[in-house]
């Protein structure tokens, strides 16, 4: 009777994944590549060229998973599924069906006290695929070594430097952003100016202390996320003269099927929080590619603070202080 029931039940679940292997390959869906990790959604491996397959096979006991499964070891046997590469880890989220999507899941990750919320917004290994390093050099006519990134992914190993360098930049971005506001922007200390602390004294502790003002939990407080055009914020220069042309000049090293820009607004108690990314489209999916943007050139935003600005003014008149 238990031989029978095993019998029964091994049966039904070799259906259950054939007809989710056939779901699977008819929706014509992501499938992640057993030789090299990557996620793929054409019918051969665009990094290693391997051909979609039927399901994949645990090399140890034979178990089959959906093509579409990214497991990455066997639930049966424990062996792994697919070799390691850097494709396999994938930082990145499933991407957003609106650009307001992604901005506010950039926003709310702030509101949330969550960095990786924050990072999930962002297109890393999908940026990284279609990246134009071409296309940015001929836009800037140089080669510049703070360039992130500033090799061609023409190999696996290199991919995945570019991947994070590009990841650690958006990053730093963001950290120096937090910094500031934490600091205050009126703040000795924002201003990124070495600071001297005298010797004997009680410096160093008034200056941490600073870091403890309370004003990171205010983000928590966050409320009535919206978004402004472009042109409403620049008063009509984004799309002024050449600006249209320079925007897609801008944005094609990123070798996306659509670009836009949003200034993402929300209030934080008396404060009103502002940001500008660039946000891209690949195939159905919206990412953010950029925390910094043409907007935020226009506007002449400061570095530092090109992931956020939170404070109690109007962004264009903070700007022109």
């Amino acid at each position: 009777m238990m031989k029978s029931l095993r019998k029964t039940t091994a049966v039904l679940l070799s259906l259950f994944v054939i007809l989710g292997c056939a779901f699977s390959s008819a929706e014509g869906g992501k499938w992640f590549c057993a030789d090299c990790g990557a996620a793929n959604t054409e019918n051969f491996c665009v990094h290693c060229g391997a051909e979609k397959p039927e399901a994949i096979v645990c090399p140890d006991c034979g178990a089959k998973y959906p093509v579409s499964s990214d497991a990455a070891f066997c639930g049966s046997c424990g062996a792994a599924l697919r070799k390691q590469s850097p494709f396999h880890i994938r930082y990145e989220g499933e991407g957003f069906a609106t650009p307001e999507e992604a901005v506010t899941c950039y926003m709310e990750g702030f509101k949330n006290l969550d960095f990786d919320q924050i990072l999930s917004a962002f297109a890393w290994e999908t940026q990284m695929e279609h990246y134009d390093l071409q296309a940015y050099l001929e836009r800037l006519r140089t080669y510049q070594p703070s360039m992130r990134p500033r090799m061609p992914s023409v190999h696996a190993f290199v991919f995945s430097a570019n991947l994070n360098v590009l990841r650690f930049n958006q990053i730093d971005m963001i950290y120096h952003s937090l910094e500031k506001y934490i600091l205050g922007y009126d703040s000795e200390a924002a201003s990124f100016v070495p600071i001297t602390f005298r010797k004997d004294s009680d410096d160093v502790a008034v200056f941490l202390k600073k870091f403890d003002s309370g004003r990171i939990e205010k983000l928590k407080q966050m409320t009535n996320i919206r978004f402004l055009s472009p042109d409403a914020v620049t008063n009509g220069r984004f799309s002024a003269g050449k600006n249209p042309e320079h925007f897609i000049q801008q944005t094609a090293c990123y070798g996306a099927d659509e670009a836009v820009n949003l200034v993402g607004v929300a209030d934080v108690g008396d404060d009103t929080f502002f940001c500008c990314p660039t946000i891209c489209r690949y195939g159905d999916r919206w990412y953010l590619v950029s925390v910094s943007s043409m907007v935020s050139s226009i506007l002449g935003i400061d570095t530092y603070l090109q992931a956020f600005i939170c404070m109690p003014s109007d962004l264009v008149i903070f700007l022109s202080l």
